[in-house]
């Protein structure tokens, strides 16, 4: 029983983390594009928004990861 719940765990933990990447590393992709010193205006426009967004986003994936971190953790075998 024990190593089923730790499976099932696992099994979210690693779709959030899935999930999380994924929200992470479009974040990157939106600060690079703000760190280019000649960026286009449209360009940087979007970036700026997608940033927020995604710092949006994120602030609620990092609820659930934490979540499921704890979860996971607690189903371990001591």
């Amino acid at each position: 029983m024990t190593q089923a719940i730790s499976q099932l765990s696992f099994a979210r933990l690693k779709r959030y983390l899935d999930d999380y990447k994924l929200q992470l590393e479009t974040a990157i992709m939106a600060i690079n594009v703000l760190e280019v010193p000649d960026a286009d205006e449209e360009i940087f426009t979007q970036a700026l928004a997608d940033l927020h967004v995604l710092a949006t986003v994120l602030g609620s994936y990092s609820e659930g990861i934490v979540d499921a971190i704890d979860q996971f953790t607690e189903a371990q075998p001591d």
